[in-house]
């Protein structure tokens, strides 16, 4: 079932409500496990985190609020699909109708203001999901959405979607891209890099034309161009965009005999683009990312802090420390008795980095277990 049908779905629970009489007892039936779990089984997780942790918490916020207004018993049933319901089909085609609609309903939230609880628990609160809830909040205000509907943005999102077309040309739809900025496989301070880049937020080239004392920033001396970040991390001849790059395609050609160098549209889309298995997809992503961020961060050091330019050999030991380290992560995320959940699978790990490493003939079957592993470049 698609995000829309879900939406859908819930909309036919909530309406249903409203319909019946407050003082009637009222049962409701309907083959939506997404919708009946939402509002039973996990509504105490989801009430205590205020709804923000969940796709569709507003809506679900609201039918919750309107089941509280009733004065008699509400019971809610799940039942098999296209099982000869007719209750559940009319309420199949309702839902079907609503998601298929161009605009969105109005839902007045005002009235439910006295019936919802408003916020999360403290008590319930983690680090990762405070973090989660205030991005979120954070995403929903009105300047944010105006800067996701800026040129800039709108202009990177149709690169990276050009870069991560299929062989019939489908272009991923917008929101695996943003998606893709919260990636679990792509470190934190690279996924908010991604999301810079993306909506051309960094402040690069003509940007320091009109600053007096920083104008210097804004052109490559070595090239004696306008910066942007194109030229930083694809085109630029200051050490460090092309040795790293010769790096990655060297550990790119060990996995898939292919070389690797990325425009600016395939790094904007590294989170997204496919490739002919799942390990061959993850690496691709780790390594395009890992590497565009490292380009950045030596530009930067030259650049802002004035370091000047990278020893070659510096910049080399750099790229594989941080892909070493990327390799020790996947390892050690194997611990099923840490990290629990949250584990990787010894297989997943296995498959990433399959064909990239050092002495990978001799090593155990386990070697996810095994202290020391490193890739077979440099």
């Amino acid at each position: 079932m698609g995000p829309s049908n879900q939406v859908g779905e819930v909309l036919a629970i909530k309406e249903a409500v409203e319909r019946a009489p407050l003082n009637a007892p009222l049962k409701i039936i309907s083959d939506s496990k997404y919708a009946i779990d939402g509002l039973t089984r996990n509504l105490p997780k989801w009430q205590d985190e205020g709804f923000h942790t969940v796709e569709n918490g507003t809506l679900f916020e609201l039918t919750v609020a309107k089941i509280r207004e009733r004065k008699a018993p509400t019971r809610l049933q799940w039942v098999k699909g296209h099982s000869g319901n007719a209750g559940n089909e009319a309420a199949d085609i309702l839902a079907g109708e609503g998601s298929r609609k161009q605009d969105e309903d109005n839902i007045n939230t005002d009235a439910f203001t006295s019936l919802t609880l408003p916020g999360a628990k403290l008590s319930k609160m983690t680090q990762a999901k405070a973090y989660k809830i205030i991005r979120k909040l954070k995403m929903e205000k009105d300047s944010y959405r105006e800067l996701l509907d800026r040129h800039a943005t709108a202009a990177n999102m149709k690169l990276a979607k050009a870069a991560a077309e299929d062989a019939e040309g489908n272009a991923p739809p917008t929101r695996k891209f943003w998606r893709s900025t919260r990636d679990k496989d792509i470190s934190r301070s690279i996924r908010f890099f991604l999301w810079m880049l993306i909506h051309g937020a960094y402040k690069v080239g003509k940007y320091w034309d009109n600053i007096p004392s920083h104008k210097h920033r804004g052109r490559c001396v070595k090239c004696g161009t306008h910066e942007s970040m194109e030229h930083i991390l694809t085109k630029c001849s200051e050490p460090g965009q092309e040795e790293v790059w010769d790096l990655a395609s060297e550990m790119w050609q060990l996995k898939t005999g292919q070389d690797l160098r990325p425009t600016i549209g395939q790094i904007m889309a590294g989170g997204v683009k496919r490739h002919a298995d799942p390990g061959t997809t993850r690496l691709y992503k780790i390594l395009i990312t890992e590497s565009a961020h490292l380009i950045w961060l030596i530009r930067n050091e030259r650049v802002i802090q004035g370091n000047g330019p990278a020893p070659l050999a510096k910049i080399r030991n750099r790229w594989l420390r941080k892909i070493n380290t990327r390799l020790a992560i996947d390892c050690a995320m194997t611990d099923q008795l840490k990290y629990g959940k949250r584990a990787l699978r010894m297989s997943v790990v296995k498959k990433t980095w399959r064909k990239t490493l050092k002495g990978e003939r001799t090593l155990a079957r386990d070697w996810p277990r095994t202290v020391g592993v490193l890739v077979g470049v440099g």
